[in-house]
């Protein structure tokens, strides 16, 4: 193995964390063995910060890039975190709620949603809040509150696509194809742009880069990473858009992978 060092970013869901069930072993040994040779593991997720959980932040790990690009943080250095201007919040989110779709803003602090409405049946991670962290959790306030993005469970396809041209334009649309949900985040931002500027902070060659993912949000980053490797549980358009493929995440894929490229 080259002693050079190589940097490593994992998406959490779906890729080394699940809902319920936590990380694979095999999984928690690839990260210190990772750290241990002397390579950055860097947690990429499109969580925002506030919905980070201690059982993923205990994860071994040099930093982690939120929000799908738009948080990023190394040492404890905090190198970006954008947010989506309130006059576009204001403008979209009424429109996307006539359109069926019920929305949740994600942000560092905070997530944000209709509180009587209908987001509790939809997304867990808005359970856990509420039980756990209330203070994580709070009324949807489009004037002001702070989101980095946008997501929303989507009832009517129609209506919905009706609108694409006109999201197009104002963010990057990462869209689930098992499930009813999107993703908004600025327009400009991914993970790959968030994996960007940690590589100028540490000027690390891009050469030197390897990425894990299995959603929708995780494409520009696989295709812009040197060894981009989409899970085996993944979905269809990551298996058939990444460069590379691996075993299902609860079939020690990553731990495969990374034997296979040398790192561990």
């Amino acid at each position: 193995m080259s002693s050079e060092k190589k940097i490593v970013f994992f998406d959490l869901d779906g890729t080394i964390y699940e809902i319920g069930k936590g990380t694979p072993d095999s999984s928690r040994e690839a990260l210190h063995r990772l750290r241990e040779n002397g390579h950055c593991v860097i947690l990429c997720t499109g969580r925002p910060v506030a919905s980070l959980f201690p059982e993923m932040l205990e994860l071994e790990h040099d930093g982690i890039i939120a929000g799908a690009g738009t948080y990023a943080e190394y040492g404890g250095k905090i190198l970006r975190n954008e947010l989506l201007p309130n006059s576009l919040l204001l403008n979209m989110i009424p429109r996307l709620e006539k359109a069926g779709c019920c929305v949740v803003l994600e942000g560092p602090e905070y997530l944000s949603c209709r509180m009587e409405g209908e987001a509790f049946t939809w997304f867990r991670i808005l359970k856990r809040l509420k039980e756990e962290y209330p203070e994580r959790l709070k009324e949807l306030e489009p004037m002001t509150d702070r989101a980095c993005k946008i997501t929303v469970q989507i009832p009517d396809s129609e209506a919905f696509e009706a609108m694409l041209p006109e999201l197009d334009r104002a963010f990057e649309i990462a869209r689930y194809e098992r499930q009813p949900f999107a993703e908004l985040m600025p327009k400009g931002i991914s993970k790959a742009d968030g994996i960007r500027i940690l590589l100028e902070e540490l000027e690390i060659p891009l050469c030197n880069t390897y990425a894990f993912g299995d959603g929708p949000n995780d494409m520009e980053m696989l295709q812009y990473v040197q060894y981009g490797t989409g899970m085996g549980n993944a979905e269809e358009s990551i298996l058939k858009g990444a460069p590379y493929t691996t075993e299902p995440m609860w079939e020690d894929g990553v731990m495969h992978a990374l034997e296979r490229y040398g790192l561990i």
